[in-house]
């Protein structure tokens, strides 16, 4: 069952495993919370450019209807704005773990959300440099900020996605996560060896 809980608990292991240095963070929610104005005056843009983006790729076009495109927008900017004008805090990054859940099941795979967590990146540090409003001095601190913000949704989302993945497996056929783990490691390992890796007394693979 997904409920916040849930929900909540994907996120803070997501987290957790990440280093503490490329973790989203107190510091970057107050550089947030600091230019949320000019943020927010950049969102019909980013709406714009994020969905014409992924419209012109095939891939990632056929996810959507062919009318889909205003209901994306408007959930778009929905994202935008919860995220510049509500605590990113624990709840915040549980509801990220079931949006991503809800890409999953729309067919969006982690390439695709990957490359457009880069693309809001991206995003961010060109429009940065161009806003009058914040200081050149203040701008690599903005970056960053999105930048670990990005870093951190991704962490969710992909453990999201194997988490769902682990419990379908147990729930059709009832294999516990740590059989599924052993078994996904001892067959990536036969397949390295077959590629002509063997690995060594240190755990490290080297090329015969």
């Amino acid at each position: 069952m997904y409920d916040m809980t849930k929900m909540n608990l994907i996120a803070k292991t997501a987290i957790d495993q990440m280093p503490p240095a490329s973790r989203f963070n107190q510091e970057d929610a107050l550089t947030i919370d600091k230019y949320t104005e000019a943020l927010l005056s950049w969102g019909p843009e980013l709406v714009q450019r994020f969905y014409d983006t992924v419209f012109e790729h095939e891939a990632t076009k056929k996810v959507f209807r062919h009318d889909e495109r205003p209901m994306r927008e408007k959930s778009l900017t929905d994202f935008w704005v919860k995220t510049l004008t509500e605590p990113i805090d624990l709840d915040y990054f549980g509801w990220m773990a079931m949006v991503g859940l809800i890409h999953v099941v729309r067919g969006v795979d982690n390439p695709m959300m990957l490359a457009m967590s880069s693309f809001l990146t991206d995003f961010i540090s060109e429009k940065v440099s161009q806003e009058p409003s914040i200081a050149p001095e203040e701008a690599l601190k903005v970056v960053n900020a999105f930048r670990r913000f990005s870093s951190t949704i991704s962490a969710i989302i992909t453990y999201g996605y194997d988490s769902a993945r682990v419990n379908a497996l147990f729930d059709i056929i009832g294999m516990e996560e740590s059989l599924l783990q052993r078994l996904t490691k001892q067959t990536v390992e036969k397949h390295l060896n077959q590629a002509g890796y063997t690995m060594t007394e240190k755990r490290n693979f080297v090329a015969r």
